[in-house]
C-alpha cells in the first residue's frame, strides 16, 4: 500500500538537511562522470523520487513526502545555480 506523508512540514531538521546536501552532493557525482549538467540534474532529481517512492511502499518510513522532494530539488538548484557561476 502505497503512503503520503501529510504530517510533514518545511522544518529544517536533519532529514531535510540530508535531502537538500545528498542532492547537492550527488549533483557533482553525477556531473563528474556524465560532463552533462542537464542529465546530472535529471539523475538527481530520479534518484530522490525513487528513494521518496521507496519510502511511499516501505512499511518502516511515514511515507513518500513532498516537502523532502522539494529539499531535494532546493539542493540541485543551489549546485547548478553555484556550478554557473564558479
Amino acid at each position: 500500500m502505497f503512503k503520503i506523508d501529510l504530517n510533514d512540514n518545511l522544518e529544517f531538521i536533519m532529514d531535510k538537511q540530508a535531502h537538500l546536501y545528498v542532492s547537492f552532493g550527488l549533483y557533482y557525482f553525477f556531473y563528474t562522470y556524465t560532463d552533462d549538467m542537464i542529465l546530472s540534474i535529471c539523475l538527481t532529481f530520479l534518484t530522490g523520487f525513487v528513494y521518496e517512492l521507496f519510502q511511499g511502499f516501505s512499511k518502516r518510513h511515514t511515507g513518500f513526502s513532498f516537502i523532502d522532494m522539494v529539499y531535494n530539488v532546493v539542493g540541485i538548484v543551489i549546485a547548478y545555480v553555484l556550478h554557473c557561476i564558479l
